[in-house]
C-alpha cells in the first residue's frame, strides 16, 4: 500500500551531461561530437507521512535523546517552569496578559469557523470564513512572536534538545527523492541515523545549490507538520509561500 504523502514538490537539479551535436569538418561532411554540457534536471521530493510503527521509533528517539541530556546535567522544562515560577515568571506581567487574550480570542475564532465550516455553505459564510482564516493566521504569528521569548528560555532544555532532535530524526526519515529506476530514495546518504545525519549537515552546509535547495525546504515543511500535524497541504504550501 503506498504511504500518505504531507507534501511534495518539483526542483531542478544542474547535472552534467554528454551532448551530441553534428557539425562538418573540413572536407565538408557531417561528424558527430560530443561535449559535455549542464543541463537542469527535475527531481521530485516527497515528504512522507510516517506510519505509526515510525511514530512509535520516533518517540523511542526522543525518550533516548531526554535520558541522555538530563545524564548530561541539562534541565528540563518542568525543571526550569518550577524555577521560574518561584521567582515570579519567565514572562512579565503585560506580556502574560497580553498572551492569555491573544488566546482567548483565537479560541473563539477558531470556534466560529468551525461553526461555519459546518453550516450551509453560501455566499456570506463564504467570505466570512475567508476573513476569519485570515485573522486566524495572522494571530497565530503574533503569539508566535510574544512566545519567542519564552522559547529563548526554553530552548537549552533537555526536552527542546531531544525535540530538536526528534525534528531531525522525521526530515531525514521521512523525505524521499524520486529515482527512475528504483522509485522513492531517501534523500539522504548512510546505512544508519547518524550517517544521515551527518550527510544532512554536509548538504545545508553548503548553503547553496541544489542540495541546500532541497534541505532547506524540507526541513520547513517537517517543522510545520510536526508542529501542526492537522495541517494539509494548502496549509504548508502557503506557510511556503509566505516564508519566502
Amino acid at each position: 500500500m503506498a504511504k500518505e504523502i504531507i507534501y511534495e514538490f518539483t526542483i531542478k537539479k544542474p547535472e552534467v551531461k554528454q551532448v551530441e551535436t553534428q557539425r562538418k569538418n573540413k572536407e565538408g561532411e557531417l561528424e558527430t561530437v560530443l561535449s559535455n554540457k549542464t543541463v537542469k534536471t527535475p527531481v521530485k521530493i516527497v515528504v512522507q507521512k510516517p506510519t505509526r510503527r515510525m511514530a512509535d521509533d520516533a518517540e523511542v528517539h526522543y525518550s533516548i535523546q531526554l535520558s541522555k541530556a538530563i545524564k548530561m546535567g541539562i534541565v528540563t522544562k518542568a525543571m526550569l517552569i518550577k524555577k521560574y515560577a518561584d521567582n515570579g515568571g519567565a514572562l512579565t506581567e503585560d506580556e502574560s496578559r497580553e498572551l492569555l487574550r491573544s488566546l482567548k480570542k483565537l479560541n473563539e475564532l477558531e470556534n466560529e469557523y468551525k461553526l461555519i465550516a459546518t453550516s450551509t455553505k453560501d455566499k456570506t459564510n463564504k467570505g466570512r470564513s475567508e476573513e476569519l482564516e485570515v485573522e486566524i493566521i495572522l494571530l497565530k504569528r503574533d503569539l508566535q512572536a510574544l512566545e519567542s521569548s519564552l522559547q529563548s528560555v526554553y530552548q537549552h532544555t533537555a526536552d527542546a534538545k531531544a525535540e530538536r532532535s526528534t525534528l531531525m530524526w522525521y526530515v531525514i526519515n521521512l523525505t524521499k527523492q524520486e529515482n527512475k529506476d528504483k522509485g522513492l530514495v531517501s534523500f539522504f546518504e548512510g546505512i544508519d541515523f547518524e550517517e544521515q545525519l551527518e550527510d544532512f549537515y554536509d548538504k545545508y552546509e553548503l548553503n547553496e545549490g541544489f542540495d541546500f535547495d532541497v534541505v532547506s525546504k524540507v526541513s520547513k515543511i517537517v517543522g510545520y507538520w510536526f508542529y501542526a500535524q492537522e495541517s494539509t497541504k494548502e496549509d504548508i504550501a502557503k506557510f511556503i509561500e509566505d516564508d519566502g
